[in-house]
């Protein structure tokens, strides 16, 4: 006896019981009838036999065991009109928060919106929360259970393919990505996404730009609370697989070497600020006096004459969630 002849037996066995149960009748179920002697002669198992019927069955029905292994989704429950614009405006309240950078407090209402009606919009945009808090498993979690609720829904996979990245799980990333692009060909966000992730793959753990969570080779770890500039949260960008491959040749150019040499040479002799480890930026670090610092005003500036196309798609990347392009499906 092996799993194998288990297995088919109970296949055999669910097959039967569609017919003689009348899940399937008329010319449908003569049609399984024959199939279903075709393969009790090529497998060898038949489940009229008692001996074989013995040692192969098992105790639950096929149907039964892939029932409790892939559960059906569940259904939405129905809410009322007034329910549903509660839940809307609870939304739409944590995508306010959100533009204020209050992630915590966003959380609070995407849930609240959460627990009235699950909609795929709203674990979506809690999802973009957790990552703006650095809770990446609730990210994953939220974006699985959008798509649960809309299994085309491309920007939770994307959301993913984001948390993933994060967590240097850049297999997975590349599978939520690539599933984003199928569903969304036209968003050029994904397939710039997608070509950094198989680049990074590609590239092995010898590739300048895995650095954690500290930073890139070549430039400084950006500390926690670092303030948005036009718009952007740069603790997200340097996260980002388009901006980290756009920042490696960025950084390779001398110019740009020397700028921000004479930058840091700055901040080290004004203050008496102690050296940091490499990779590190110092403890005490104003970071206002850096944001004006001409020496990376000039790096800015030079960026974005550059790469106007990058900063554009950059400042899309990582703006508060919105509906725009997603409409709220009837519920």
């Amino acid at each position: 006896m092996t799993q194998q002849e288990r297995l088919s037996f109970a296949i055999i066995q669910h097959l039967n019981h569609l017919t003689e149960s009348g899940a399937i009748s008329g010319e449908s179920a003569e049609s399984l009838s024959v199939a279903v002697q075709c393969l009790t002669e090529s497998l060898g198992v038949d489940v009229n036999d008692a001996v074989q019927s013995a040692s192969l069955k098992v105790d639950r029905p096929l149907q039964t065991i892939f029932d409790t292994a892939y559960p059906a989704p569940v259904a939405p429950k129905k809410v009322s009109k007034d329910e549903e614009a509660r839940a809307v405006g609870l939304k739409d309240q944590g995508n306010e928060l959100m533009k204020q950078n209050k992630y915590e407090e966003a959380i609070e209402k995407y849930t609240a919106a959460i627990d009235i009606t699950p909609n795929p919009i709203f674990y979506c945009n809690r999802a973009a929360a957790f990552s703006k808090i650095q809770n990446h498993d609730g990210a994953v979690n939220d974006s699985k259970d959008a798509l649960k609720l809309d299994p085309n829904y491309s920007k939770a996979y994307a959301r993913m393919g984001f948390a993933y990245l994060n967590m240097n799980q850049f297999k997975d990333a590349e599978e939520a990505y690539a599933a984003a692009c199928r569903l969304d060909p036209g968003n050029q966000n994904y397939k710039d996404n997608l070509d950094a992730v198989r680049e990074k793959i590609n590239a092995g753990p010898t590739n300048p730009l895995v650095a954690g969570p500290g930073g890139m080779a070549g430039m400084p770890g950006m500390p926690p609370g670092m303030p948005n500039m036009a718009g952007m949260d740069f603790s997200q960008i340097l996260n980002n697989p388009a901006f980290m491959n756009m920042a490696q040749q960025f950084m390779q150019d001398p110019n740009m070497q020397a700028a921000f040499g004479s930058m840091a040479e700055q901040f080290m002799s004004a203050g008496g600020v102690a050296a940091p480890e490499p990779g590190q930026m110092p403890a005490e670090m104003d970071i206002n006096a850096m944001m004006n610092n001409p020496a990376l005003r000039q790096m800015a500036e030079s960026f974005e004459a550059q790469n106007p196309e990058m900063l554009a798609q950059l400042r899309n990347q990582f703006r508060p969630p919105t509906d725009d392009d997603n409409p709220p499906p009837s519920i």
